[in-house]
């Protein structure tokens, strides 16, 4: 049974770029919500008791969308370094393919 792995490195290089475009997103969306400042009128005197644990749930939210944020950039990182290995193994092959075909006249 034959196998064949076949790498297309313009796709993978536009994943890595959509990650990156992602991970982009995901900084800014974080930076919204660290950039909310909710002072003890934010919600009129009835509901000023919801301050807090809103500022907790945000706090707790924009941890995560930060935590996402680094999967996404190290993801497009990793399918770069997967492209970059391939092309220098194919590379490798070419020049020793070229090398032998030398050698054999």
């Amino acid at each position: 049974m034959s196998v064949d792995i076949k790498v297309d490195a313009d796709i993978m290089l536009q994943h890595a770029s959509r990650m990156q475009q992602l991970a982009q997103d995901a900084a800014e969306a974080a930076a919204a919500i660290q950039s909310i400042n909710l002072g003890g009128g934010a919600f009129g005197l009835l509901c000023a008791w919801m301050v807090p644990p809103v500022a907790v749930v945000s706090g707790a939210v924009a941890e995560h969308i930060n935590g996402a944020e680094g999967v996404l950039e190290r993801t497009g990182n990793a399918m770069r370094a997967v492209v970059r290995d391939f092309e220098g193994y194919e590379d490798a092959v070419a020049q020793a393919a070229r090398s032998i075909e030398g050698r054999l006249g």
